[in-house]
């Protein structure tokens, strides 16, 4: 039986985007709010049938929630830039696996702890292919990311209601 609350959507190149779940149209706005509301939604291309949800969601995050983007610090951003794909992924699935886990789960299915308990995995901070910096920079660097991540951890738990842009 499928799961109630996924919604499919299409995403034609017009950027139109159709919910197929429930056969109407929708905008970027409502695939916003579906997904404030608790609903899990599943993005594909329709000319190719590609998973796009992460593209449509980021996008989404970007029009709607500037704000949030704010959490993140600038080191973060400028690593994702420069990983490579394969490395990115092994780092994001472990590390993000954790921290939804520790949360108590994806928002509106479960009631997380207020704080929630997980940590960096070991080798955040690889090396990257661009010129990297000195030993005692590198680790220094490391130390003060982790340290922007504990306290965008710590507003993100502290963020109440699914209204909040």
């Amino acid at each position: 039986m499928p799961d109630p609350q996924l919604i499919q959507v299409n995403k034609y190149p017009n950027r139109r985007l159709y919910d197929q779940t429930r056969s109407r149209h929708i905008t970027h706005d409502d695939l916003y709010d579906l997904v404030v509301a608790g609903h899990t939604v599943m993005v594909t291309e329709s000319k190719t049938g590609t998973d796009i949800t992460n593209l449509v969601l980021a996008q989404a995050l970007i029009e709607r929630s500037p704000r949030k983007f704010a959490a993140f610090p600038p080191e973060l951003l400028h690593l994702m830039i420069r990983a490579s794909e394969q490395m990115l992924r092994g780092m994001a699935s472990g590390w993000f696996a954790q921290m939804i886990k520790g949360m108590g789960g994806m928002p509106g299915t479960a009631a997380g702890p207020a704080t929630p308990s997980w940590t960096p995995p070991a080798g955040f901070g690889w090396p990257m292919p661009a010129a990297a910096p000195a030993a005692g920079a590198a680790t220094d660097a490391v130390a003060d990311l982790q340290a922007r991540m504990e306290a965008m951890m710590r507003e993100i738990a502290n963020l109440k209601g699914p209204g909040l842009r």
